[in-house]
């Protein structure tokens, strides 16, 4: 009976392994790299300590760009394809491409918490929808947040008294501060639990997909079960349901407008533990993301500070034009510091790879030679395109003004021109890109105004970026001196 059992057991085991790791079916294009087998155990235990594809897809890229290849990546194959097809691709429904599959897939999500984006359009829905349109009457409340949060970073920093600040820590507890306030509102945004929360979990969801990369699929529910970053991310999903919902009532905050509220008010969702999924996956990724995009800006501005005084006169005009208050119509005004934001957008995207989606039923393209089989990743060179002369002139130059000169909506930041997959294209483009925006313009524009800053003594040009796998990232460790200006009454 035993015996019967150990072999029923060791059957069914081998069942499961043999079913994760079939190999897919794969298109037949060009590899660049190696081509790692699933059965070879090294693979498991390498995979996360690849060397940078970057060089790899910047290389292809100017060499054949009009021809799709595969590369090899920390998660796996992805398909890069021609920039030619974004056209027939971008506006695919779900059924075809889904861009919230390749995020979960990207992050292993599905044991981080993150893959709760696949359950419906409903945290897209509401960035898109009422966070957009309701801008003009939360910006008081973020601009009253950023005041509140610069004035507690800066408590040391006097009129023309030099102190030393880490650029990330800076722009990431500003960040932090006015997109909690947005999200949760007060008190919730201040309450322990919920800063922890928000601060843990992007680098838990790196951790946990560390981690796991060195497993083969079909041992990692077994692994992440055990990781200790798990009960951290248990502990911190937990207590923010009992801070939001305590005795399965929504707690209420002072503000009527937020996220959460949002969340709410559409009744797509009432399930506390989903809701307090989500408003953690929405915060944490708008800290991240605009964390990254606001300390490149400031680095380009460290190493070219003939921008700050045109930037600073522009923000003057506007900011005291309106009466020293923030508002939707002033934050437009704020036309030099689009283009400042977009030409560093274009040189420090955040990943070469750009239009990551997961083919979900097969597709042909329409060379008709091309197929793409459900379960394939597919994606575009965003960074070697940003730096085509094809779509900009001398692409390799840093220009503040690039986009300035222009009136078409394209030179506004949230803007899409032929060439930036930075916020996306298509259906799924960035939804809070709105939002994003005014945040950022509205930091930057106001650390401009009160303060002077640069690179410590001896430092005139940006770090280098990091480049980890297809990712790039700011130099997290960059100090900058920051001054307190003697500004206007």
């Amino acid at each position: 009976m035993a015996s019967g059992l150990y072999w029923l057991l060791a059957a069914g085991f081998l069942i499961i392994v043999v079913a994760t790791m079939s190999p897919r079916s794969k298109p037949k294009l060009p590899r660049l790299g190696p081509n790692l087998d699933l059965f070879n155990i090294t693979t498991w235990l390498s995979r996360s300590d690849l060397g940078s594809s970057y060089q790899l897809i910047e290389q292809a890229y100017q060499k054949f760009k009009d021809t799709n290849f595969m590369v090899h990546t920390m998660t796996g194959d992805q398909v890069v394809l021609a920039p030619k097809f974004l056209t027939e691709l971008r506006m695919l429904p779900e059924s075809k491409l889904s861009s919230s599959a390749a995020l979960v897939d990207e992050t292993l999500g599905m044991y981080s918490g993150v893959d709760i984006i696949m359950k419906g359009h409903l945290s897209s829905d509401i960035c898109r929808g009422q966070l957009t349109k309701n801008l003009p009457h939360l910006l008081p409340y973020m601009a009253e947040e950023l005041k509140l949060a610069i004035s507690q970073f800066f408590s040391e920093c006097e009129v023309g008294k030099p102190i030393s600040y880490n650029a990330y820590e800076l722009v990431s507890t500003m960040i932090h501060s006015v997109s909690s306030r947005v999200f949760v509102g007060t008190p919730f945004c201040y309450d322990k639990a919920w800063v922890e929360a928000v601060t843990h979990f992007p680098l838990d969801v790196e951790a946990v997909k560390t981690a796991l990369l060195r497993f083969p699929a079909f041992l990692r529910p077994l692994v992440a079960s055990l990781l200790p970053v798990k009960r951290r991310l248990a502990r911190d999903h937990a207590n923010i349901r009992k801070l939001l919902f305590p005795s399965s009532e929504l707690a209420q905050s002072k503000e009527d407008l937020t996220v959460l509220k949002f969340l709410l008010q559409t009744s797509k969702d009432s399930d506390a533990d989903s809701l307090s999924s989500r408003l953690l996956v929405l915060t944490a990724a708008a800290l991240h993301t605009s964390s990254m995009a606001t300390v490149n800006v400031l680095y380009d501005l460290c190493a070219m500070p003939g921008y700050i005084e045109p930037l600073r006169a522009e923000a003057q005009t506007a900011f005291f034009g309106d009466g020293g208050v923030w508002k939707v119509e002033t934050i437009k005004k704020l036309r030099l510091l689009d283009s400042f934001l977009k030409e560093s957008q274009r040189l420090n995207s955040t990943s070469c790879l750009g239009f990551s989606r997961k083919v979900m039923s097969e597709i042909r393209l329409s060379d008709g030679m091309t197929v793409l089989p459900a379960g394939t990743t597919i994606s575009m060179a965003a960074g070697p395109m940003a730096r085509d002369s094809a779509y900009y002139n001398d692409p390799l130059r840093f220009d503040g003004y690039r986009f300035f000169k222009s009136e078409q909506v394209e030179s506004e930041y949230t803007g899409i021109e032929a060439g930036n997959l930075s916020w996306g294209s298509g259906r799924f483009t960035c939804p809070g890109r709105w939002y994003a925006s005014a945040m950022i313009k509205m930091l930057v524009a106001t650390l401009i105004l009160d303060y002077d800053f640069g690179y410590p003594e001896g430092q005139s040009t940006r770090p280098p970026s990091i480049l980890r796998d297809v990712e790039v990232l700011p130099d997290f460790q960059q100090n900058i001196i920051v001054r307190k200006r003697q500004t206007l009454p």
